[in-house]
């Protein structure tokens, strides 16, 4: 799998330098934007989120 970035740092998936570790992902559109495509995303700050809704992510499970 390629390498996937992600801020949602509560998320159980999360992994120092906003990586992913989920072995599958789901993403839906994201009509807001919120960065160029060719950030640096390892670098940009977290972006905690409580449920799926709150991210484009549908793989997001809250850390406990």
């Amino acid at each position: 799998m390629p390498n996937i970035n992600c801020t949602v740092d509560n998320c159980t998936y999360w992994n120092n330098g906003n990586t992913c570790t989920a072995k599958q992902i789901v993403v839906q559109n994201d009509r807001s934007g919120g960065f160029p495509p060719d950030s640096n995303l390892a670098q940009l700050s977290p972006t905690p989120a409580q449920k799926n809704d709150e991210t484009c992510c549908q793989t997001f499970k809250h850390k406990m």
